[in-house]
């Protein structure tokens, strides 16, 4: 977790230090194989936006203290199989500057050990005995396996409209994020309006960061992102920068001369990748970012002031203004 990260969630501090305690103890009781594979993972770091967000959610009431790092565990367990299998599917070789789990032990062991993080997941937040978040996570899977499902099949697909994309990453990365901060609002009773109003913001917020996620893979470093620059116009995947960049008049003829070719060398992704960043689609779909994360501090006007409310407000700040 980076030092920005850490200062912006600073209000729930202790419990994301006991959440990791946690989290870590959860995963040394499990099978040799299994336990080596996530600790492979988990000990990447990354953001921790998902349990933070389960956190402060509940926050916003009163839940059971126990409820939620079951809660935020269960969802941290099934969002780590999802990158597992991700990882697999686009033959990624290194996530957050790491060895990718299929690279170090197979596909075969990556696709159990995703699996089997699925099911410890979901028998994590079973136990908590509410069946509005059982409903609301299943719903969530099934929904990024329709995205990931949606991404697969548009590969390439340099002419796909924004409503697709939208549709694609609201699916893939958007739906989870929604789902923790609507879960926690179950968690700590709050009423059914103010729960709607978290999973709302969930949504915008998941938009935003997702699409600024697509911002950094065309502008921040190798090792910034832990992982090549442009690593998913490599793999096939059309984002938002380079979608906006082939409506630049000033940028398309040169992006689609190099795009048509039959086959792209490394040197071909570098032209595209530096064409990109040299247009004004960044700006643009910062700016996209941004209109997101402003809808979802909107949704925030639905509580009264409190630590965890600007804890929220900010993350959305952080979000669309984040360089890692």
């Amino acid at each position: 977790m980076s030092t920005a990260t850490e200062e912006l969630l600073e209000p729930i501090a202790a419990e994301l230090q006991e959440f990791e305690r946690r989290l870590h103890e959860s995963i040394a009781a499990d099978l040799g194989p299994m336990a080596s594979a996530m600790e492979l993972i988990v000990r990447a770091g990354g953001k921790r936006l998902r349990p933070a967000l389960v956190i402060l959610s509940s926050r916003l009431g009163e839940a059971k203290q126990d409820f939620v790092f079951d809660l935020a565990m269960g969802i941290e367990f099934i969002h780590t199989a999802t990158l597992v299998h991700d990882d697999l599917i686009d033959s990624s070789p290194t996530r957050r500057g790491i060895t990718t789990i299929h690279e170090q032990f197979g596909p075969n062991p990556a696709i159990i050990i995703g699996d089997y993080y699925f099911a410890k997941g979901a028998n994590l937040l079973a136990a908590i005995g509410e069946p509005r978040i059982d409903a609301a996570i299943s719903n969530a899977v099934m929904t990024i396996c329709m995205g990931e499902l949606l991404q697969m099949t548009s590969r390439n697909d340099y002419d796909q409209s924004l409503d697709d994309y939208y549709r694609k990453i609201g699916r893939k990365t958007a739906t989870l994020v929604s789902t923790c901060c609507y879960c926690g609002g179950v968690l700590s009773g709050l009423g059914d309006d103010d729960v709607e109003a978290l999973r709302r913001y969930g949504y915008e917020l998941g938009m935003a960061f997702q699409i600024a996620d697509d911002v950094l893979d065309y502008i921040a470093s190798s090792d910034e992102v832990g992982k090549p620059v442009g690593a998913d116009l490599r793999q096939g995947t059309v984002t938002l920068p380079l979608m906006l960049a082939l409506e630049d008049p000033q940028t398309a003829p040169r992006l689609r001369a190099v795009l048509d070719q039959r086959s792209l060398s490394d040197s071909d992704y570098d032209i595209v990748v530096n064409l990109v960043r040299g247009s004004v689609a960044i700006e643009d779909a910062e700016q996209h970012a941004n209109d997101f994360g402003s809808r979802a501090r909107a949704e925030l006007a639905h509580f009264d002031d409190s630590v965890a409310r600007q804890a929220l407000a900010r993350i959305c700040d952080y979000v669309v203004e984040r360089r890692m």
